[in-house]
């Protein structure tokens, strides 16, 4: 399942940045509900960013999800590798949304995503 999100190029640049480091590298993205259908899609669950007015790129997330009661604004945060971000070949332009879309454009899960690279 893909799950469309949009971030400034700041937040984006900082998910990023560890990249660098050896071994697995984890981030989250903190949501105040969970998204519907995650982990039933046979293929792996991605967060697909939006950034500076277009679909950049995604990362895969982990099957697992943080849950937190103790913090009622955002109890869920969806797990990602920042090693996994591979960026999209094809360039789809895409206005600020806030929370998050399950309605990507076709292209961009048509189209095979170029190697992994950074921004």
């Amino acid at each position: 399942m893909d799950i469309g999100v949009w971030w400034s190029s700041a937040v984006l640049e900082h998910k990023l940045e560890r990249c660098h480091r050896s071994g697995r590298v984890e981030e989250v993205w903190n949501c105040r509900r969970l998204p519907r259908g995650l982990g039933r899609s046979p293929r792996a669950d991605r967060l697909v960013v939006a950034s500076a007015g277009r679909w950049v790129g995604f990362f895969r997330l982990v099957p697992e999800v943080l849950f937190t009661p103790d913090d009622p604004a955002c109890p869920y945060a969806l797990i990602f590798d920042a090693k996994s971000w591979t960026l999209f070949r094809v360039s789809v332009s895409c206005k600020p949304f806030r929370g998050w879309t399950y309605k990507l454009p076709a292209a961009l899960s048509q189209a095979p995503p170029s190697a992994r690279a950074q921004p």
